[in-house]
């Protein structure tokens, strides 16, 4: 996996920030609380991001399962809202279930489930290079792909359109073998998980690691794309779509996003016209989120350590 400091990611999160939604964060105030459990009440469909919300590295978060069982209690209805496309809504409950979460397949999105339904929407998929590990082609709509794991990055001559899926097995040399074998060519291109980095631990120590819009930034910076590209994760507004259709009609006013992260999680969210809660935990776990919001100019409703 390709290491990615804080910095580096905050720059690439701010040199694509036209790919995102525009919301206004002018008049914002953020308010400090000690976890969900100050504001449950306003809500009635509580939205999660997963890694350093509810879980990292196999283990839950501090507070994260006495969170859930307060949103059982209080008979609150909730969905995780991830862009993992490692996995889909069913092994993504699993992995959940592992660290001890009661969570349903109904009760998760995926940004892999949403990128599995978009598919069918797309045309001839034999001009479509995919970055994505092996395993990924059971799925039945990447089959037709171009797997450019298995080409070592290279774009074959056929392909114009690119879905950078998932970051697993892809290396800094397949990276250089893409940009390289773009040769000033212009292609369509799609993200499944816009997160620059998703956090982790190695040696009792946090790190972050590069994630598939990462790579996708690298590659448009280093070959002059034009194309705005298409984003079926957070904060796109598919993923948010997705998972409130599971619900019947939901207020947009009586919705919470909660997460770690401010342009997917906190900037999705708004976007959506849901509530925000920006979590500590993840991310920002190792700087004071005030500086964060600060430099990015993206203002959640509320800040807590943890869930």
């Amino acid at each position: 996996m390709v290491e990615v400091d804080l910095p580096s990611l905050n720059r690439c999160y701010a040199r694509r920030r036209s790919w995102y939604p525009s919301v206004p964060m002018t008049g914002r105030k953020v308010q400090a609380i000690a976890g969900l459990s100050s504001v449950l009440d306003q809500f009635d469909l509580i939205l999660l991001d997963a890694y350093g919300v509810l879980c990292c590295q196999g283990e839950a978060v501090t507070g994260a399962l006495d969170a859930l069982a307060l949103l059982r209690q209080k008979g609150k209805a909730c969905c995780v809202v991830s862009n993992d496309t490692l996995s889909d809504g069913e092994q993504a409950a699993r992995k959940y279930a592992a660290c001890g979460f009661d969570l349903t397949v109904d009760e998760v999105v995926t940004s892999l489930d949403v990128t599995l339904s978009w598919l069918p929407s797309i045309g001839d998929r034999a001009r479509w290079g995919l970055v994505a590990p092996e395993s990924h082609c059971q799925y039945e709509p990447l089959k037709d792909m171009v797997h450019l794991n298995a080409c070592e990055g290279h774009i074959p001559p056929e392909v114009d359109s690119l879905l950078f899926l998932s970051a697993g097995g892809w290396t800094r040399e397949y990276q250089e073998n893409l940009v390289a074998s773009v040769q000033e060519r212009q292609f369509s291109l799609v993200v499944g998980n816009p997160d620059v980095a998703a956090p982790s631990r190695r040696n009792g120590e946090d790190w972050l690691y590069a994630t598939p819009g990462y790579f996708l930034d690298d590659m448009v910076t280093r070959t002059g794309q034009q194309g705005r590209p298409v984003l079926l994760g957070k904060p796109g507004r598919r993923i948010f779509e997705a998972a409130c259709h599971r619900y019947g009609p939901v207020s947009a006013e009586r919705v919470l996003m909660v997460g770690d992260t401010l342009y997917t999680d906190v900037l999705g969210g708004a976007a959506m016209g849901f509530s925000t809660l920006l979590l500590e935990s993840g991310i920002y776990k190792s700087v004071g989120v005030e500086s964060a919001v600060a430099e990015a100019g993206i203002v959640p409703d509320f800040v807590a350590p943890h869930l």
